[in-house]
């Protein structure tokens, strides 16, 4: 799942993008409805999600005059699709980073039009079986107590993604 990237104090730290429709301010992310931009052009701008294809993809929106940009280029026509680490500016300086990146999670397997079998043990996975899909390669494992199949090596059979469930992202945004 997408996520933003953005710094406070603390440091730099990813927000889930789990709703349709995010506004951007100066001081936090949140959740939006369907509205106006606010009355601060330079400082707004919005996320939308917008299903392409059957994936998911996130465009940004804003005012022509806003002065945001992403990967320090204007937006044009008020209206970019955004890549994985594209940086967003401001008009005010605030910087944030988009990424697809995901992390691997624990998820009942949502099933399939054909039967899908697990990369480490070859046994078919259930429907709503508890199951990791690779972050790296979108290949399904079992994981549960009694099947720890993407826990059972270091990385995923087919990339080098870390099994982990605590590996953390593997790239954020530089200071």
């Amino acid at each position: 799942m997408a996520h933003l990237w953005m710094q406070d104090k603390n440091g730099w730290g990813a927000q889930r993008l789990g709703a349709a429709l995010y506004d951007l301010a100066a001081s936090e992310v949140t959740a939006a409805e369907a509205a106006p931009l606010g009355l601060d052009r330079r400082n707004s701008a919005r996320l939308i999600r917008v299903d392409a294809v059957g994936l998911p993809a996130w465009a940004l929106i804003t005012a022509n005059d806003s002065g945001v940009r992403v990967n320090s280029r204007a937006v044009i026509a008020g209206l970019c699709v955004l890549s994985d680490r594209d940086e967003i500016r401001l008009g005010n300086g605030v910087q944030y980073f988009y990424s697809t990146e995901s992390l691997a999670e624990v998820v009942a397997f949502p099933g399939a039009e054909r039967a899908v079998y697990c990369a480490r043990c070859r046994e078919l996975i259930e429907k709503n079986a508890p199951a990791v899909c690779c972050p790296g390669c979108a290949i399904w494992y079992h994981q549960s107590d009694e099947l720890p199949c993407w826990t059972y090596a270091e990385k995923c059979n087919f990339c080098s993604t870390f099994t982990a469930l605590t590996s953390g992202f593997t790239w954020t945004p530089e200071d």
